[in-house]
């Protein structure tokens, strides 16, 4: 079952991700999740999006975004800005980190707390920043034993966008912190891709 897009990959790899997401979905499915108001089915879905990925993953980041609601159409939206929110909190740790972790090694005077206040503002910013620049791929839903539901959502989001998004967002909050000499070096670790989620 090939799906689109996936003239840019090799055969292998093409059967790689087929087999991958036929074990993934047999997973998904055992775990009750079911494809949500789609006429495609759960396999074909998921081997579009595995292949849109892998055809370009240097430019491609996957995310998945679980909420719970009763209503399909709240529940999945909630799964997407979950899904979000997990990206700006991956974005704002690494850049923090690593700006602690610098100034630790040097001589630099800045407090922790105007750090902290920078990476509060960089991860509101890229959240906001990112809602618009989501790709929805597709997403699922099981039911709950008490009637709620579950929602997944499959999404991905195009890193040079991304990585503007995160430079704005790294600019309006180096206007809210006070970060002195560090605010060269957050502009270089603003650039690098975001650590998938595991």
């Amino acid at each position: 079952m090939a799906a689109p897009d996936s003239e840019s990959l090799s055969k292998s790899q093409t059967k790689a991700i087929e087999k991958d997401a036929k074990k993934r979905c047999k997973e998904l499915k055992k775990a009750g999740w079911e494809p949500l108001a789609s006429t495609t089915t759960l396999e074909y879905a998921m081997i579009k999006y595995r292949t849109y990925i892998e055809s370009d993953e240097d430019n491609r980041v996957p995310i998945t975004g679980i909420a719970i609601g009763r209503s399909n159409k709240i529940g999945r939206e909630n799964a997407i800005h979950s899904g979000v929110a997990s990206y700006a909190q991956r974005a704002k740790a690494q850049v923090v980190g690593k700006v602690k972790s610098v100034m630790s090694s040097d001589s630099h005077n800045v407090s922790q707390e105007e750090i902290d206040k920078f990476g509060a503002a960089y991860e509101a910013g890229v959240n906001t920043k990112m809602s618009g620049l989501v790709k929805e791929h597709f997403a699922l839903v099981r039911t709950a034993k008490d009637g709620s539901k579950e929602f997944n959502v499959f999404m991905s989001i195009d890193e040079a966008k991304a990585r503007k998004a995160r430079e704005d967002a790294a600019r309006e909050a180096k206007e809210k912190s006070h970060l002195g000499t560090l605010s060269e070096m957050v502009d270089e670790f603003i650039g690098e891709p975001v650590e998938a989620d595991e």
